[in-house]
């Protein structure tokens, strides 16, 4: 077995056959695929089922729902492949993109995580699009910093090792799991390699768990970035990690960045420097209170 694809499944009746025919439609050879159906309410078990009859190596796992991580880390437990990668149930596949994905490990078998390209939908029309350039990376602060990966840390755009997954897993009841998981995996990688190959289609989802993320989220987020910086940082991921500071004393008044920085440049950080980082949260959160007071005046 060469590649595992994980599919965690919850209420995703109304996507998860586009997702499963994109899956099995990139006729790979050594592919099982692994549906972890998280207690749905909707008629995806079935679905799942139905898909695992007509398509051999399909396994189905049903369990009571506990949530996002727990599911990817009930799959990992019985996956056999070398390789591991992950796709959720409202999202789908290029055309062959695993086939194009799978010859580059073949050919460069010293790698540890392979990344590609994304399309984003946003809504019927709009969209965005991650597009990676063909490259290797020996160190993983030089991935973090130069494909700025701290904005695209996903787990479903990337084929892994499975042996990565012997000493980390996913943490449980939280909802940046993904970002939280990379910055323990990527410690232990030597080779990670980007490519332009293929796409993973991710469709927005306004009402899920991400979209409507609260302060405390942000906050756990903010946390692991902190951590990140003490091992790597330049100017444009201090910026970065400074904006999520900005929301989080928004949301709930937390003051979590605490390491100065001599970053200069632009708006945000010239302020930072003048004010310091408290005073700055204040004024970014006074500015979105007026920012609302004037749009509801507009309203009525």
């Amino acid at each position: 077995m060469e590649l595992s694809v994980i599919i965690p499944v919850f209420n995703g009746a109304d996507t998860l056959r586009r997702c499963l025919d994109s899956v099995i439609g990139q006729q790979i050879e050594g592919m099982e695929i692994i549906l972890v159906d998280d207690g749905s309410t909707d008629n995806s078990l079935q679905i799942c089922t139905q898909y695992a009859k007509k398509h051999a190596a399909t396994t189905v796992i049903h369990q009571t729902n506990k949530g996002l991580s727990e599911a990817r880390n009930a799959a990992l437990e019985v996956a056999k492949a070398d390789y591991v990668t992950f796709i959720d149930c409202d999202d789908y596949l290029e055309p062959h993109t695993y086939k194009g994905l799978m010859n580059r490990l073949k050919k460069h078998e010293n790698i540890d995580i392979l990344e590609y390209s994304v399309d984003e939908r946003i809504g019927g029309k709009h969209h965005t699009r991650l597009q990676l350039p063909d490259r290797l990376f020996t160190n993983w602060q030089s991935y973090w910093l130069k494909t700025k990966a701290y904005k695209h840390a996903y787990a479903w755009n990337k084929i892994f090792r499975k042996a990565l997954f012997a000493r980390e897993q996913f943490k449980a009841n939280l909802i940046f799991e993904d970002i939280e998981l990379m910055s323990r995996l990527l410690k232990h990688c030597k080779n990670i390699m980007i490519t332009s190959h293929g796409y993973y289609h991710y469709t927005f989802n306004p009402l899920g768990i991400t979209a409507n993320a609260n302060g405390q989220a942000l906050e756990s987020m903010l946390r692991t970035h902190c951590k990140i910086m003490k091992q790597c940082v330049d100017k444009e991921y201090f910026r970065h990690v400074l904006n999520i500071q900005l929301d989080v004393y928004r949301m709930n008044g937390s003051l979590i960045l605490t390491d100065y920085l001599p970053y200069r440049g632009g708006i945000k950080l010239t302020l930072y420097h003048l004010l310091g980082l408290k005073r700055l949260c204040m004024l970014h959160q006074w500015f979105w209170k007026m920012k609302d007071h004037v749009t509801s005046l507009w309203k009525h």
